[in-house]
């Protein structure tokens, strides 16, 4: 069984690999073909995959295409330029030599320039990578980025018309069916979830808990989602809902909190703030921390009660001073919470947050989701830096991922699109698509950010750096890169990283 889900998991990966990486990387060379039609650059040769070349798929005017042996995305090969950088002078004038030797019968050896005369240029219009204007070579350079962003935007596009997961209504789910809870002796289980009354949706937990309060029949049917299985099912029970009492349960405790100093565990059920129990109505959740907000610097009593492993419940009253200026996303008390409601009966209700089904969007509305999306995922990417350096975010969670990483995510995303939809691989691709683009424009050698670095000094300069010597900087930034990548690749493989 252990092998056969590893096999799967492998599968995943590479089918992913195939659906996420090799796409983004062929439409950013898409973009370079383009941008170098545009400007004037011819094109020898536009690969799929890595060489050893395994043969041609078919010529378009100069440019051949061809297919190769490693599926690693692909490739654009433009007049006067290699893996590396822009051919120097000497090699254009060496070309020149070996056309001139070429026609003298000297040589067998067919030119870059000879190839594109018998391809049929003229080689008036051959233009090399450093024959173009610099405007034109920074475009040229920038437009596989501005491939993989335009292919995000299309794909954030499609999402949307696929549908979007929005929220129809609230979820209420059962936390405790004690012995006398009007679940007895029904299908309910703890953990399912209530998602309708009367075959009608509620808004969220407060309207729910509004509803039963307002309810006048004997008996009342509730539709709910079996947590185990997500199957849904009915049932009615007597419509006794007096006596109901506002809770906020803890789920989680930050180390050295102000909770955690005062021994608030997970798992404890507050019931009551400053000596007064929680009202039945509202948002037991927002009264806790509106009252923490109020008692900021000061200390706050609370009413806990927290069930042992031997299912005795134990009723104390903790004190916890609330942080005046608490650290981001931490909270003044450090703790994560969740509303819940009591019946008199001790059945307990807790918020579940919202069902949400996947909504078609209009086109309009589908390209304003587009362009807001694509610039949340910049201004998150944009964010990182600060936030690595207040401490908001951790090295580990911000650590770069290499293919083999990126692989075992898209297989997980992929294996949850085989139930939830399409639209959560698409979105995982666009992500990627971003990411690519804008690690292919920093500023680093043999990076394309790098190379547009020389032209800016060019421009500000007045003449180019001598090409031997930026094609050398290329040269240790290609071997650093790849040094880099094989750690990450390493690290990849000893702690694999997951969707969260």
């Amino acid at each position: 069984m252990l092998i056969s889900a590893a096999a799967n998991d492998i599968l995943l990966a590479i089918a992913a690999f195939g659906l996420v990486l090799i796409p983004a990387v062929i439409i950013h060379e898409l973009g370079h073909f383009i941008a170098a039609k545009l400007v004037g650059i011819n094109v020898l040769e536009f690969g799929i995959g890595f060489p050893p070349r395994l043969g041609r798929l078919f010529r378009l005017g100069e440019t051949e295409f061809t297919l190769n042996l490693l599926p690693l995305g692909g490739f654009v090969r433009p007049l006067g330029e290699d893996m590396i950088g822009p051919a120097s002078e000497d090699k254009v004038k060496r070309d020149r030599v070996t056309i001139e030797r070429r026609r003298s019968g000297l040589v067998r050896l067919v030119s870059e320039r000879e190839m594109l005369r018998l391809r049929g240029v003229d080689e008036r219009k051959m233009m090399s990578v450093n024959e173009a204007p610099a405007l034109g070579r920074v475009f040229f350079m920038a437009a596989g980025a501005i491939a993989n962003f335009l292919m995000a935007l299309i794909l954030f596009f499609i999402v949307a018309l696929i549908g979007l997961s929005l929220p129809v209504g609230g979820l209420s789910q059962i936390v405790a069916i004690p012995p006398g809870s009007m679940f007895n002796d029904t299908d309910a289980s703890v953990g399912d979830a209530i998602e309708k009354i009367d075959g009608e949706r509620f808004a969220d937990f407060v309207e729910f808990h509004e509803k039963l309060d307002r309810y006048q029949g004997e008996s009342i049917q509730f539709s709910l989602i079996r947590h185990e299985t997500g199957e849904e099912y009915e049932l009615s029970v007597p419509a006794d809902f007096a006596g109901r009492s506002g809770f906020v349960q803890v789920i989680s405790v930050l180390d050295e909190s102000p909770a955690a100093l005062a021994d608030i565990q997970p798992g404890d059920v507050i019931g009551g703030i400053n000596h007064t129990p929680i009202a039945p109505s509202g948002d037991p959740a927002r009264t806790l921390n509106e009252a923490t907000r109020d008692f900021a610097g000061r200390p706050l009593p609370l009413m806990v009660s927290r069930e042992h492993e031997d299912g005795t419940v134990e009723n104390l009253v903790v004190t916890v001073t609330p942080r005046v200026n608490p650290p981001e996303g931490e909270g003044r008390l450090g703790i994560g919470i969740r509303s819940q409601f009591g019946l008199r009966d001790r059945t307990r209700f807790a918020n579940a947050g919202y069902k949400h089904e996947l909504i078609p969007q209009s086109v309009p509305d589908a390209i304003s989701h587009s362009i807001r999306t694509t610039a949340q995922v910049f201004r998150l990417i944009a964010s990182i830096p600060g936030r690595l350096l207040d401490g908001s975010l951790s090295g580990k969670d911000a650590r770069p991922i290499s293919i083999i990483g990126i692989s075992k995510i898209g297989g997980e995303f992929l294996q949850r699109s085989l139930h939830e939809g399409p639209g959560l691989m698409l979105n995982f691709i666009a992500l990627i698509s971003i990411f690519l683009g804008i690690s292919n424009l920093l500023p680093i050698p043999a990076l394309d950010g790098g190379r547009i670095v020389f032209v800016l000094i060019e421009m500000l300069r007045g003449k180019p750096v001598a090409p031997k010597t930026e094609a050398r900087i290329h040269q240790i930034g290609i071997m650093l890169l790849l040094a880099f990548g094989a750690l990450i690749m390493i690290y990849d493989l000893i702690n694999p990283p997951t969707i969260n």
